[in-house]
Formats: structure tokens, C-alpha cells, sequence
């Protein structure tokens, strides 16, 4: 069984939940979790073609091509969003770009490219969720972070510009809760540690098992992993939860 799969059938009934970057991995596996747990779903990615085979997956959902950079096509998919539902009362952000280049290698292109989608995208999704979700008194969002946040890049997974994007999740994740207190909106950070997801597709199995072994938890995470945080974090289990932080990390901070 996956880890999601405890939750109440009807967690998630009657409620509207937006998933970002969810054409593939975390995001594909968040959105399945929602689906199965009540929620009518709005799959957004900027890969249109790949949102294709989640909707196969999950007909009732609303599939949208969605530039997480683009001030404009964020802007669009909610006013698409009030359209269709006329609510909005989760966001699970995992929409990201990740890469390992090295940091003299690392151009002025490459470090606008990486915050432009991992961090600026954010701080859009979550304006904009913020307008809606204020307005009604209630939500919850949760922005996908990285243990490279905290540790820092530079590794075979994770360059400067990725973890340098990811800490500036987490400081949006603070800054926006202190900012919103009180008014019924919970926002939180999901911090996943290495997992073996689509985003790290061109890592070699041997490169992947020697990460495992140096966990404390001797495996990759999964994307069924992450989804199961994120829908803690956005349940009522979870209401007492704000402005934190949820290690998914299989132990990586403790080294």
C-alpha cells in the first residue's frame, strides 16, 4: 500500500486541489493521491503533451499548460480555475527544474533560468492562491523545497543555483506564513531528500544506489513518499501545522 493510500477515502471530497509540475513524478503521484481521495483535480504543467496521460489517468480531472515563470500563464490558469470551480482550497507546488552544473559553469542564463521557474514560480503560484484562498478564509498550500535548502548544492544531484532556488522556497514558506497569520491559510514546505524521480532520470543506476547507501534509511525516496507528506500537510490532520518545514528525506539531514 502507498503511504497516501491511508488516508479517509473522502479526505478530500468536495474540495478543489491544484497540482503543479504534475505530468510526471511528485506531482503526478500528488495528484493521483487527490483524486483518489475525493478532490477534483487541476493537473498544471508547461509540458501540455505529457499532461495528456494524467488525464488519461484521471478523466475527471482539468488538465492545464501552465509557465510557472510567466506571470501571465499563472495568471491565466487561476482565472481558468474560478471558471470551472469557483474555488480553490489546496495547492501542492511541485513544479521545479533541477540540474548539476558545476558552479564556475554556471551562467548568468543558467542561474535565471532555475530561479525564474523554481523560485519565482513559486512566489506567483502562491500570490495567487493567496488572493482566492484569503478571500474565502480558508486553504493550504504547500511548496516542494529540498534538503538542498539547507545543505547546499555542488553534488551529483544538485547544483548552486538549485539549492540556492530551494532555500528561497523555504524563506517564501516563512516570510508568507508570518505575513497571513491568522486568516485561515495554512502554508507549509515539503523538503525531500535524494529520490529517484523523473527530474533525475539521467543519473546512473550505480550513481543512484551509492546515494542510497549512504542514507540512514538505505533507499532513494519515491514519489508515492511525497505525495503521502503532502497530503498530510494539506488534511485536517495537519491543523496545527504552519509555517514548517516536513524532512522527507529518508534521514539525509542526519549525516
Amino acid at each position: 500500500m502507498k503511504p497516501w493510500q491511508s488516508f479517509r477515502v473522502d479526505e478530500f471530497a468536495g474540495r478543489v486541489a491544484l497540482i503543479t509540475g504534475a505530468a510526471s513524478g511528485m506531482g503526478r503521484e500528488t495528484a493521483r493521491a487527490f483524486a483518489e481521495h475525493g478532490a477534483d483535480v487541476v493537473l498544471a504543467d508547461v509540458d501540455a503533451g505529457a499532461l495528456d496521460g494524467v488525464a488519461g489517468e484521471l478523466p475527471e480531472a482539468l488538465p492545464l499548460a501552465v509557465d510557472v515563470s510567466d506571470p501571465d500563464s499563472v495568471a491565466a490558469a487561476f482565472e481558468r480555475i474560478d471558471a470551472t470551480y469557483g474555488r480553490l482550497d489546496h495547492v501542492a507546488h511541485c513544479a521545479a527544474v533541477i540540474a548539476a552544473t558545476r558552479f564556475l559553469e554556471a551562467d548568468a542564463a543558467h542561474w535565471r533560468r532555475v530561479l525564474d521557474i523554481n523560485l519565482v514560480g513559486s512566489a506567483l503560484v502562491t500570490q495567487q492562491a493567496l488572493h482566492r484562498m484569503l478571500e474565502a478564509g480558508n486553504g493550504t498550500i504547500v511548496l516542494v523545497a529540498s534538503d538542498a535548502g539547507f545543505r547546499g548544492g555542488g553534488g551529483v544531484i544538485a547544483d548552486a543555483p538549485y539549492a540556492a532556488s530551494k532555500a528561497g522556497v523555504l524563506s517564501i514558506v516563512k516570510s508568507v506564513a508570518r505575513e497571513f497569520a491568522g486568516r485561515g491559510v495554512r502554508i507549509n514546505a515539503l523538503a525531500p531528500g535524494p529520490s529517484d524521480t523523473p527530474l533525475h532520470s539521467g543519473i546512473p543506476a550505480e550513481v543512484k544506489e551509492r546515494i542510497a547507501a549512504g542514507l540512514p534509511m538505505r533507499r532513494m525516496g519515491d514519489p508515492a513518499d511525497m505525495a503521502g507528506a503532502i497530503l498530510f500537510l494539506s488534511s485536517a490532520v495537519a491543523s496545527f501545522v504552519y509555517g514548517a518545514t516536513l524532512d522527507v528525506d529518508g534521514g539525509s539531514m542526519l549525516r
